[in-house]
């Protein structure tokens, strides 16, 4: 008899009762249910769990699949890897059972969850929204994040149609990358700041049309005149 059959005993042997194999059979049955790989399992949820993020791949603009690996808290607010704990590694390779960021579902090209306008003027030239844990890639491509951040991690199932489980988390992304520009622009006119601690203002002044800066003592130079 190998793991998964349950067989109907109808003879009995001394105090080995058919019914007492029917019992045994049942307590066999629910123990290796709880000990089947629970990944494959999607009629219920699971308590959360730490996972490490390791890997990133874009589905569509500024939404990724994670690969993960569980893992564990140590005294010493470290994390160690769980012996034998749960991973995205299925049969086939680390995004069998990938997790998604649930504030990256209704993300498109030009907006994110959090309220960040992509495309906005405003936005700056090779900033990025990232994937958790810093990185940026276009639909397909894979991406290592810059760290690999610990997420709580959760099993949702239920659904009729879901064949296998499906890993969530909640986690807010980044704007990063690089940026430069070519000039610089500043309202022409504006009354004359106060000082600021610490802060050195440029700004054109509205009374003559001149570029100038006020220091944080309160000292105003006049770069150059509007002439």
């Amino acid at each position: 008899m190998t793991k998964g059959q349950y067989p109907t005993i109808t003879t009995g042997l001394g105090n080995l009762t058919p019914s007492l194999w029917r019992r045994l059979m049942e307590m066999l049955y629910k123990f290796e249910q709880k000990n089947k790989d629970e990944r494959l399992d999607s009629s219920k949820d699971t308590k959360p769990f730490l996972a490490r993020i390791d890997k990133a791949k874009c589905i569509t603009a500024n939404r990724y699949e994670y690969a993960w690996t569980e893992v564990q808290l140590q005294n010493d607010n470290s994390i160690t890897v769980v012996t034998g704990g749960r991973t995205s590694t299925g049969a086939n390779d680390e995004w069998d059972y990938s997790a998604i960021n649930l504030l990256e579902v209704a993300n498109t090209s030009s907006r994110g969850s959090v309220g960040v306008n992509l495309g906005s003027s405003s936005y700056p030239n090779g900033y990025n929204l990232q994937c958790l844990g810093g990185g940026h890639a276009t639909a397909g491509s894979e991406v290592t994040p810059n760290v690999l951040p610990v997420v709580v991690m959760h099993k949702i199932g239920g659904r009729s149609v879901q064949t296998v489980s499906r890993y969530v988390f909640g986690n807010t992304n980044e704007n990063d990358g690089s940026c430069s520009y070519d000039d610089l622009q500043f309202t022409d006119g504006v009354t004359a700041p106060s000082a600021t601690t610490g802060v050195a203002t440029m700004y054109v002044d509205t009374s003559d049309g001149d570029l100038k800066v006020v220091f944080a003592d309160g000292t105003v130079k006049t770069i150059v005149t509007d002439t």
